[in-house]
């Protein structure tokens, strides 16, 4: 095996341990603005839920934010995208 290939080996073995903190941080440090008023929403709640990758499933708290001013909801499962599929999981 070459470099590369060991690289693309190492690689393939970190994402599914890595992702999962990845995707946590990404939705911990996400800062929408409202699509009417223009202005940053503040967080509302998070949910939790299990969200299936190639990787496997992985859990996640999925926020969903307000506006302040025109009450406009935004995030939850539409921050992950259409193509996401979830997992019912029990506490």
């Amino acid at each position: 095996m070459g470099l590369l290939d060991d690289l693309e080996t190492q690689l393939e073995q970190e994402l599914p341990l890595q992702l999962p903190a990845k995707l946590q941080e990404a939705l911990d440090h996400y800062q929408p603005h409202c699509a009417q008023c223009a202005l940053a929403m503040h967080r509302h709640h998070r949910y939790e839920r299990t969200i299936v990758t190639s990787y496997g499933p992985i859990r996640v708290a999925v926020p969903v934010f307000r506006c302040g001013q025109c009450r406009q909801l935004a995030g939850g499962a539409a921050l992950l995208g259409p193509e996401v599929r979830y997992q019912r999981f029990s506490k």
